[in-house]
């Protein structure tokens, strides 16, 4: 596993330097940010102590220790944590904020404490290739009863499926829903060619059975469905200040939840036998 983190790490890496700037200036993405944010604070009342798996350059942390949370932060990629120290340097919340570099499935080697609850945005847990061992860890640092919120890139995506077959590229549309590891890409900003590297897709039942039976399922919606994937933004980028209203009300209900370019999942820490 040491060579495939390696390799994810290499690729965040590169995306570092122009990650928050692509990011902010994605409407897409600045909507399930903002969503994802108000959704933590409802499951986290201030004075939580939260783990971050796949923190990026610190972003959400950094709000979330400004609104009253302590949180530990964790990212595979050196260069993303260094991101996020700075951010978090020069933020009024910094003692309440830690900084570590890990992968998830070494989680449990790195921290140490009882947290009451943990979140995981956009994707980090696609590519852990040890979910079973991360599950385990988990169940270990969070109290019985906690939340763990997490978006997890979706094996159907009605959206890249569609966009697909209307542009003629089949292979594209239907990219996700081979089993095992699938190649992504990772922009490395203005004028660099992307990486790539190995990412796993899950639907809600298999992700949802490998966190088991620690962990049972208190929500699942789609993240989102009637919004099309950030990607699109370029072309569809008022669709999430259009669509925003429908897409809440709508995300979680079954046969649409399974369909969106992510899934976001509620879990609560089952208590011990």
């Amino acid at each position: 596993m040491t060579d495939y983190y390696n390799r994810v790490a290499t690729a965040f890496d590169r995306a570092a330097a122009a990650y928050i700037e692509e990011y902010a200036a994605n409407p897409i993405m600045a909507w399930l940010t903002e969503d994802t944010f108000d959704r933590l604070c409802q499951l986290f009342p201030p004075g939580s102590r939260l783990l971050e798996i796949g923190c990026g350059p610190g972003e959400m942390a950094v709000r979330l220790a400004e609104a009253g949370r302590s949180v530990v932060a964790s990212d595979i990629a050196p260069a993303m944590i260094a991101q996020a120290e700075r951010r978090g340097a020069a933020s009024p919340a910094r003692s309440r904020l830690t900084w570590l570099i890990a992968p998830a499935g070494e989680i449990g080697a790195h921290v140490q404490g009882l947290f009451d609850g943990a979140y995981s945005n956009f994707g980090p847990l696609n590519c852990e290739p040890d979910l079973a061992r991360f599950a385990g860890a988990l169940a270990q640092l969070v109290r019985p009863g906690a939340a763990f919120l997490c978006s997890v890139m979706n094996r159907t995506c009605a959206w890249e499926i569609m966009w697909g077959l209307i542009r003629l590229r089949p292979r594209t549309a239907f990219r996700r829903l081979g089993r095992g590891w699938q190649m992504a890409r990772m922009s490395a900003g203005p004028g660099a060619p992307p990486t790539e590297f190995p990412v796993r897709f899950y639907s809600p039942g298999e992700f949802a059975a490998t966190m088991g039976p620690a962990f049972r399922v208190e929500r699942i919606a789609g993240y989102p469905v009637l919004i099309p994937p950030p990607y699109l933004a370029g072309r569809l980028g008022q669709a999430a200040s259009r669509l925003a209203g429908l897409e809440r009300r709508l995300a979680g209900l079954p046969g649409l939840r399974a369909l969106g370019d992510h899934f976001l999942i509620v879990l609560r820490r089952q208590a011990d036998d």
